[in-house]
């Protein structure tokens, strides 16, 4: 996407960006740019917009707790879980004796 207007930092550059920004993990030297482009580019400031909405819609569905009972089942089936050289595999566990 781009506005097709030129910018001292390309709308490419900036979209490629955009989740670094959101996050707050851009380098103060992108911060600057970035957000003198969105002043200037109302697409990209609407897609910075769409992104940090999305994220926080993510942000609150993961703030749902898991039953307790889940908790637990997910719990045991982790247990009886091995990773066997990056592939999941189930196996049966003895009861101590």
């Amino acid at each position: 996407m781009s506005c097709g207007n030129p910018h001292a930092t390309p709308c490419t550059e900036v979209l490629a960006l955009v989740d670094v920004f959101v996050d707050g993990e851009a380098d103060e030297v992108h911060v600057v740019a970035i957000t003198a482009h969105l002043v200037e580019c109302p697409p990209c400031a609407r897609q910075v917009a769409v992104v940090r909405d999305f994220k926080a819609v993510i942000r609150r569905a993961n703030s749902t707790v898991a039953p307790a009972g889940l908790q637990t089942q997910i719990r045991a089936r982790l247990q009886q879980t091995t990773i066997v050289f990056g592939q999941a595999e189930s196996i049966e566990r003895k009861p101590d004796a």
